[in-house]
């Protein structure tokens, strides 16, 4: 596998406060990558610094060949970036605002800029100015301006931050679509990053709290609820496995099948079975160390 990205021994301070401590973690060519964490862990620092906004006192930041101090403008040149909210010109159209991006970059042609609206699907909206546009279509412009280098990495900070669910799985789905491109997203909405992503990057409070692939994720424990008819009884029979007061478990699934014969046995119906979101489980297990049971 290429190496598309290094991040090795990356510190930060601010204001007299460290922000980041010795971060390191490679990204491999084609991988979508998920940054999550709570808010304050040190995600949007991080990745200012991978974008050239914010310097760094110690480590090293690599995209393929290029480091991003020695060689600033090759690295960005094969980067494409969109953090925080999109800053484009509110009194320009969509169509305006992407010639001014293209002016930044050699070689971009009228045929690309067609490819990439054609991308994230906002043809029909080009000639309208951007802030008559929805904060979906804004994010999508916002990522349009991101791929008009036709960049080898995208980094992007909460490009879904305030959508409805509609406008996320819009977002991501054009994600999802870019076969070739190295991307990697912090967010919130950790379903939708469990679907998109192939890595996940856990940090708290500015270090890397585990680094997991979401197969290893899927494959292990899950997260289950049971509903039954006698509680009581349950949260006794349930009492070494169970994480919490609500007959939650955090278990392979041999032993929740295991758990369940022995609610039947003891004469508990078992209403339903509720599994809960895997990511969610692995986030609370590395940020917040909430269970009890690994």
């Amino acid at each position: 596998m290429i190496k598309a990205i290094s991040v090795r021994n990356i510190e930060k301070t601010i204001n007299g406060k460290k922000i980041l401590h010795d971060i390191n973690f490679d990204v491999y060519e084609g991988e979508i990558v998920g940054l999550v964490g709570p808010n304050g862990a040190g995600k949007s620092t991080l990745l200012k610094i991978m974008t050239g906004l914010y310097n760094y006192e110690v480590g090293t930041i690599s995209y393929y060949q290029y480091d991003l101090k020695d060689n600033f403008e090759e690295a960005m040149s094969i980067v494409g970036t969109l953090i925080e909210y999109p800053d484009l010109y509110c009194n320009l159209s969509g169509k305006k605002n992407l010639e001014l991006f293209k002016t930044m970059f050699k070689n971009v042609d009228e045929e690309t800029i067609k490819e990439i609206v054609n991308i994230v699907e906002m043809e029909k909206y080009l000639g309208k100015k951007f802030k008559t546009y929805s904060l979906g279509m804004k994010e999508r412009l916002g990522i349009a301006s991101a791929l008009i280098n036709k960049p080898k990495i995208l980094i992007l900070d909460e490009p879904t931050n305030g959508l409805d669910p509609i406008g996320v799985k819009k977002i991501m789905s054009i994600l999802k679509n870019m076969k070739d491109t190295t991307i990697i997203i912090s967010s919130h909405m950790l379903s939708e990053i469990e679907s998109l992503c192939d890595k996940i990057i856990f940090i708290n409070n500015g270090t890397i709290a585990g680094i997991k692939n979401i197969e290893d994720i899927n494959n292990s424990k899950k997260h289950v609820s049971f509903v039954v008819d006698d509680y009581s009884k349950a949260k006794i029979l349930l009492n070494k496995y169970a994480i919490n007061e609500e007959l939650e478990v955090y278990e392979k699934d041999d032993v929740i099948s295991k758990i369940n014969k022995e609610l039947i046995f003891n004469n508990i119906n078992v209403y339903r079975i509720f599994e809960k979101n895997n990511l969610e489980s692995e986030f609370f297990l590395m940020i917040n160390d909430k269970f009890d049971k690994k």
